[in-house]
């Protein structure tokens, strides 16, 4: 476990630290794979392809089947195909994904606060 306290004090912890925060950071950024991981995380269970789709506004077939696969590889979303006909496939999130649970709500916090006080002007303007 790294403690992220060292980083101010030692310069081989915080460059440690870095890597994995830019680590982290790689595997959740991206147009669409943050609203992906709140759809499976906020709205319970396994989804289809096509709902998760619909709960995204403006993103492509290409994109969702792009940003998904991203997100499998990455560990955190499991995609199921069922042997029917027509083929079933469910996407839900993984524990590592469940784990940022608390960082969505924290930003959602944040966001809410943000809002109330609008948008700020640069000095001297």
């Amino acid at each position: 476990m790294i403690d992220i306290n060292a980083v101010r004090n030692d310069p081989a912890v915080a460059k440690l630290v870095q890597a994995e925060f830019r680590r982290a950071v790689g595997m959740i950024s991206g147009r669409w794979k943050l609203e992906i991981l709140w759809l499976l995380n906020h709205f319970g269970g396994r989804r289809r392809f096509g709902e998760l789709k619909r709960g995204l506004p403006g993103i492509t077939q290409h994109m969702l089947t792009a940003q998904l696969r991203a997100l499998e590889k990455d560990g955190l979303v499991k995609r199921t195909v069922y042997a029917e006909v027509p083929p079933r496939v469910e996407y839900e999130i993984t524990e590592a994904a469940r784990r940022l649970r608390p960082i969505f709500v924290e930003i959602v916090q944040w966001a809410e606060e943000n809002r109330a006080a609008g948008p700020q002007k640069a000095a001297g303007s």
